[in-house]
């Protein structure tokens, strides 16, 4: 800001407006996406917000650091932590705390009405003897969502994939009217295994027989078929929201437990689903690099220490940086333009500028020559 601009509001790169007394910056900030004030801040204006810190810095926003995310980032973040609470993994209905919200404006959407109310109950269909996948997809169809799984064998296994088991009993048995939200239990055993009772009397016998007329060396019991890891359901829960968050965005190792932690998961459960997931923290960096670039500038010490502040290591931040195909010729020009359209620079306080934002000497006299300065 040059010493004639007249005292008055200016926008800032955040979105935020800042106020200029005319000869430097007052601590007065107004928030992006509020109205600015119509008069000067003073002791009569108590409606202008003054910043938190009582020295004033004369430092750029941008020299800050910078928390940037794309707008479909958030609004599918959103959707996942809706999903997360009806998974029953816990969670937060505010808007997601892992990182800032961009200056970008999410409108609102607002639900047609519907034409009549949603059923409260709904009667039981009978899925005894179904795919287990095949009886969920039914029962939600009817709106019931509230399903719990249990071994019916009685060994307390967990049906990883529900397409692989056979439902033996059902609770409410078919016929039953429950209301909408009640929880419906589905017992179920593996495709290929009997339902408990389900053996003739006959047969069993049959395989006593067997089994007593077989050689003494076939009496040696077999070794444990290997079933996979077991899961809690809070481990379970955990993992799946895990994998839903790096579908739609880039995290860090640190940065996806805290969004777990924010979710409300147990801590033990978010660490072993960070972990079970099996990201590779490198790419994650890279494609968290790429993600910056798509929306700012940066120079490649400013990119890597963004990412060392998303959580991710020296080593992931420095590798993000140095494997995107970024021109930091170009980066340069670019933080210069940007520094033009919201202040006024002389030739040697923009390359001064730059330099601070990470970028060599030779990369930010290439950007101001670029620019006309």
């Amino acid at each position: 800001m040059t010493e004639n601009a007249p005292a008055g509001w200016y926008a800032q790169p955040d979105g935020s407006q800042r106020y200029w007394d005319g000869s430097e910056w007052t601590p007065h900030i107004v928030p992006a996406g509020t109205p600015q004030p119509e008069a000067a801040p003073g002791d009569g204006n108590p409606d202008v917000p003054v910043s938190d810190s009582t020295a004033t810095d004369d430092r750029p926003l941008w020299k800050k650091k910078r928390l940037i995310i794309p707008v479909a980032a958030v609004a599918a973040l959103i959707g996942i932590s809706a999903l997360g609470t009806a998974m029953g993994g816990g969670g937060a209905t505010d808007d997601v705390a892992a990182s800032p919200s961009p200056s970008a404006t999410v409108e609102e959407v607002v639900a047609e009405p519907t034409e009549s109310p949603a059923p409260t109950t709904l009667t039981m269909p009978d899925v005894v003897g179904t795919n287990l996948q095949d009886a969920q997809d039914s029962l939600q169809a009817l709106g019931s969502y509230f399903l719990d799984q249990e071994d019916a064998s009685g060994e307390d296994r967990t049906q990883i994939v529900d397409s692989n088991w056979r439902v033996c009993t059902q609770e409410p048995v078919a016929g039953t009217e429950i209301p909408i939200e009640a929880t419906v239990i589905l017992a179920s055993v593996k495709e290929d295994e009997p339902c408990p009772g389900d053996e003739p009397e006959d047969t069993t016998r049959a395989d006593e027989q067997e089994e007593q007329d077989e050689p003494a060396e076939r009496d040696e019991p077999d070794e444990p078929a290997d079933e996979g890891p077991t899961e809690t359901a809070g481990q379970r829960n955990a993992r799946q929201s895990a994998e839903s968050y790096l579908a739609f965005s880039a995290f860090s190792r640190s940065g996806l437990m805290d969004q777990l932690d924010y979710e409300g998961y147990d801590a033990a459960d978010a660490e072993y689903a960070v972990d079970a997931v099996g990201a590779d923290w490198n790419e994650q960096a890279v494609k968290s690099a790429e993600s910056y670039l798509d929306f700012s500038a940066f120079s490649h010490s400013g990119l890597i220490d963004q990412l060392e502040y998303e959580g991710f290591t020296t080593a992931q931040a420095t590798h993000g940086a140095d494997s995107v195909d970024a021109d930091w010729n170009e980066q340069a020009v670019k933080s210069a333009e940007s520094y033009l359209d919201f202040s006024s620079f002389s030739r040697s306080g923009l390359i001064d500028q730059l330099v601070y934002e990470g970028f060599s000497r030779e990369q930010a006299t290439y950007a101001v020559d670029e620019v006309g300065l």
